[in-house]
């Protein structure tokens, strides 16, 4: 009887940043509202590399998440957003408070890959029959 093959474990490799266009498309917020957010809200300074190009990380998204549902949800103004997010020191605890449905943004990853894979999936069964 021959041995059984070592399985080598493997660990969950977590994403770091996102595009902007990548985080345009998980959050529901259009890329140059984004850039605008970033003027007026002053804990949301995504990293940028040597092109200029902005690297959003989870916190990032999800403090935009939860501009979004004070700003477009709550009805708060932008001025009143600002303040609420200054009086919650820690934006997860907002996001939980809040009720964002999937506030953590791997798991919004995973639903936009499930969904192109569905689509995807959609598309070759029609195209066989």
């Amino acid at each position: 009887m021959a041995p059984e093959p070592k399985m080598k474990k493997t660990r969950e490799v977590k994403r770091l940043y996102w595009s902007i266009s990548e985080v345009s498309s998980l959050t529901g917020v259009k890329p140059h509202v984004l850039r605008y957010w970033e003027t007026e809200f002053p804990t949301l300074k995504p990293k940028k590399n040597s092109a200029g190009n902005r690297h959003y990380r989870e916190r990032d998204i999800e403090l935009i998440l939860a501009i979004r549902q004070l700003l477009h949800k709550d009805g708060y103004t932008i001025k009143g957003a600002r303040q609420r997010l200054t009086e919650t020191r820690k934006v997860r605890e907002l996001v939980d408070q809040l009720e964002i449905p999937f506030g953590r943004a791997r798991q919004r990853q995973l639903i936009m890959e499930i969904k192109t894979g569905l689509v995807d999936l959609r598309k070759e069964l029609d195209f066989g029959s």
